[in-house]
């Protein structure tokens, strides 16, 4: 076994062997060296006598474990030898503390809380919310920290950092997940308080309710009108359809039948809807020739990439906003009151009752929803009819009737 004055110079220009491996000892501490194996893999290692018999102590690889450090552990071991320790019982004793002490970070929590309840319970899409929020850039300076450590002021630090870039809805959201989260420590008794429990919104919610005017409606289809990107049409066919984001954002060619007819549809499978509920939904002329400009590059409709649905819902909304303040601007006018994606859904719903006259019970059979009145109890047991043709004359008439804003026909910008 060749011995040398091991330097961290001289380290890297050791090389490995054609096979097997080679120890070199340290003549600066006799008992330490280096061992290389013929992959290339360096690795220190220390000699020392516990009981009376000779063992061997893996120290940790090179470069993850400089010169100076690996001397200082291989020093520590001798001592502790000569104390009449066992440095292996040691080292795995350190692991396990380490272990451990991960285990109570935010970041070793959060990651069981996604294995143990979201994994389980929920929705992909809600699942990667959590994951954003609690494994995400926002709550990186938190990982290491032990979760008791995490207080009221961090929660609303972090709430004013997502606010300033300006996501007012995006701060709330995180609000309700990080809630949820350290709620669910409490039960597991990670926490005996929540840092989040007193914490308000710093936003309203009303934003959440708010129904776009028809003049509005006029703004956003022009903004939308000559936007070369994708989201021009996915946006247009989220509010032509007053479906919901994640489910537009994912539609697959496969789910879309007799396009370019009379009886065009979407099939939404069970799997893809929020209430589990398979979901048919008549398109109209104008949606088909919305579909009908886009190419097919893979199984989905929106996607940057054959396999992946589009992202980027964010930054999107925010371009969108920008052209319509642009336009809003040319006219002498101020920009839009804040108005969400989800606003466009709602928006759609109040009008099919409010000023197309659509009955009820229709709206709701186009939104898919189970809950509303025309749903409950004993009616909701026999009122199982599909409502397909009056479902595709109610889309057809939002559809004209959002044209018809946009166009200037119904009123004067």
């Amino acid at each position: 076994m060749p011995k040398t004055r091991l330097t961290a110079a001289g380290v890297e220009r050791l090389r490995s062997p054609e096979a097997g491996q080679i120890e070199y000892f340290d003549t600066h501490l006799p008992a330490f060296g280096l061992r290389i194996s013929s992959s290339g893999t360096k690795a220190w290692f220390v000699m020392t006598r516990v009981s009376g018999k000779l063992i061997r102590i893996t120290l940790g690889r090179y470069p993850t474990l400089s010169l100076a450090e690996a001397r200082d552990a291989a020093r520590q071991a001798i001592e502790q030898a000569k104390a009449g320790n066992d440095p292996r019982e040691v080292q795995a004793e350190a692991r396990r503390q380490k272990e451990q002490e991960r285990r109570t970070t935010f970041g070793g929590i959060a990651e069981l809380f996604m294995q143990r309840h979201v994994g389980r319970n929920l929705r992909p899409n809600t699942a990667r919310e959590y994951r954003r929020i609690l494994q995400g850039p926002d709550t990186q300076r938190w990982q290491p920290r032990p979760i008791s450590s995490i207080t009221k002021a961090d929660v609303v630090d972090l709430l004013h950092r997502i606010e300033a870039r300006g996501s007012p809805a995006a701060a709330n959201r995180a609000l309700a997940y990080l809630s949820k989260f350290f709620n669910w420590c409490l039960e597991q008794d990670q926490l005996t308080a929540s840092p989040a429990a007193r914490v308000r919104a710093l936003t309203s919610t009303r934003s959440r309710e708010r129904v776009l005017s028809p003049e509005e409606l006029a703004w956003v289809w022009k903004g939308l009108d000559g936007w070369t990107s994708t989201f021009a049409a996915l946006f247009k066919i989220l509010l032509l359809t007053g479906q919901r984001r994640a489910e537009v954002g994912g539609m697959r060619w496969a789910e879309l039948r007799d396009v370019g007819t009379g009886r065009a549809v979407w099939e939404l499978p069970a799997t893809r809807t929020k209430n589990r509920q398979a979901h048919l939904v008549p398109l109209a002329p104008e949606v088909q020739d919305i579909l009908s400009g886009l190419p097919r590059i893979g199984p989905l409709v929106f996607t940057s990439r054959s396999e992946r649905s589009i992202s980027g819902f964010s930054k999107a909304k925010a371009v969108l906003d920008e052209r319509i303040t642009a336009l809003r601007g040319k006219a002498g006018l101020v920009p839009l009151p804040a108005w969400t994606l989800h606003n466009l859904r709602r928006t759609m719903v109040t009008m099919m009752n409010e000023r197309l006259g659509i009955a009820p019970h229709i709206v709701e059979a186009v939104v898919n929803h189970i809950s509303g009145p025309s749903k409950r109890g004993v009616a909701g047991v026999y009122n199982r009819a599909l409502y397909l043709d009056e479902r595709q004359r109610a889309l057809e008439a939002w559809a004209a009737f959002v044209i018809r804003q946009g166009s200037g026909h119904d009123r004067r910008l």
